[in-house]
């Protein structure tokens, strides 16, 4: 082979190498391009999500504000001692303590990072589920894990609270339910027996008016 044989076959060589370094790139890019333009897609979802759950708490946040003033200008006109004075005071206390969960909530949702107050129970969530005894939750953990959890299953304990007024002891249980957690690992969350679980996921049903023969794990997981 002569020098310029030689030198053809480097140019050639050299041309492939390019075009090989190209395509990959271009590949490369398409990729990143394509990735981006997914994650901005889930980016603009979950603010569209994020939006339409704000508004919709304001909407309620303020209909409670109306029913709350409503009730102060009625009590107003009661004696202290008579027993409706009493009864609007602890609907009163009802609907300010449902002022301050939406509070919370849309300041949870107007973050500047959307998914912070999600990704901050996960690690949670993988402790409860691996070592369920020795987590312990506290009070304050648990009202964070409630109030993400309605807010990432679509409201569904606001749901239950307010048509079946559940008691906070089976809002609990609801939670573990919808995040999957199985019955040995409910009883261990609760340190409870058996018996004693069973009991309360029944008298959960009855509040809930569901037949007996009703799987209420399945029952709370599709709500």
């Amino acid at each position: 082979m002569d020098i310029f044989s030689s030198w053809n076959f480097v140019l050639w060589g050299a041309s492939c190498l390019v075009v090989l370094v190209v395509a990959v790139s271009a590949y490369a890019l398409g990729n990143y391009v394509g990735c981006n333009k997914g994650r901005i897609r889930l980016i603009k979802d979950k603010s569209k999500r994020n939006n339409a759950l704000a508004n919709l708490y304001r909407k309620e946040r303020h209909n409670y504000i109306l029913q709350i003033d409503a009730l102060r200008k009625e009590l107003s006109q009661l004696t202290i001692e008579s027993e409706l004075y009493v009864q609007r005071e602890a609907e009163i206390a009802t609907f300010e303590q449902k002022l301050r969960e939406y509070d919370r909530a849309l300041c949870m949702l107007s973050s500047d990072t959307p998914d912070t107050f999600a990704s901050n129970i996960v690690p949670l969530l993988v402790q409860l589920k691996s070592d369920p005894v020795r987590t312990n939750l506290s009070k304050a953990e648990w009202n964070e894990l409630l109030t993400v959890s309605d807010l990432l299953f679509n409201l569904y304990l606001t749901k239950l609270k307010d048509k079946f007024s559940i008691t906070r002891h089976e809002q609990e249980i609801c939670c573990l339910i919808k995040w999957n957690f199985s019955r040995k690992d409910q009883l261990a969350v609760f340190n409870n027996t058996a018996e004693a679980l069973a009991k309360s996921k029944n008298r959960l049903k009855k509040r809930l008016q569901l037949d007996e023969k009703v799987d209420i794990d399945q029952y709370i997981r599709l709500y």
